[in-house]
């Protein structure tokens, strides 16, 4: 679960870069492709207030952006694809019972028919 620091960081990443986090009393979790942040080139959020899901492409390198989620250690892995460009969010609004929880990552994808690639690790995230 990401502590209070950490939730401070993704919100002002999240700001900085235009990505309208959860309300105030609300948590954002981030995962990225890498844990060496010289080689971030995606994150993606997730805001447990109104449960957005959110790409975002770090690096102006041609490649698009996918978020993915899944249950808690589920084998089935839901993938959105973002091909907007650098620092453009995309979000999706999903839907879960609260105190769901899930995990999300973030990894590079060329195109909507692409693979995901170079995901980065599961991190813990709750509706």
């Amino acid at each position: 679960m990401t502590t209070a620091l950490g939730v401070a960081a993704a919100s002002a990443s999240a700001l900085a870069l235009g990505i309208a986090p959860a309300q105030a009393a609300g948590e954002v979790y981030e995962a990225s492709n890498s844990i060496i942040s010289s080689d971030v080139t995606a994150k993606t959020y997730f805001a447990a207030d109104d449960e957005i899901l959110t790409a975002l492409d770090m690096l102006k390198d041609g490649h698009g952006t996918a978020a993915q989620w899944r249950y808690n250690s589920s084998s089935s892995t839901h993938s959105y694809y973002n091909g907007n460009g650098y620092a453009v969010p995309k979000n999706w609004n999903l839907s879960f019972a609260e105190g769901t929880t899930l995990q999300i990552r973030a990894c590079l994808q060329d195109g909507s028919d692409g693979t995901p690639y170079r995901c980065g690790g599961w991190e813990y995230a709750r509706a």
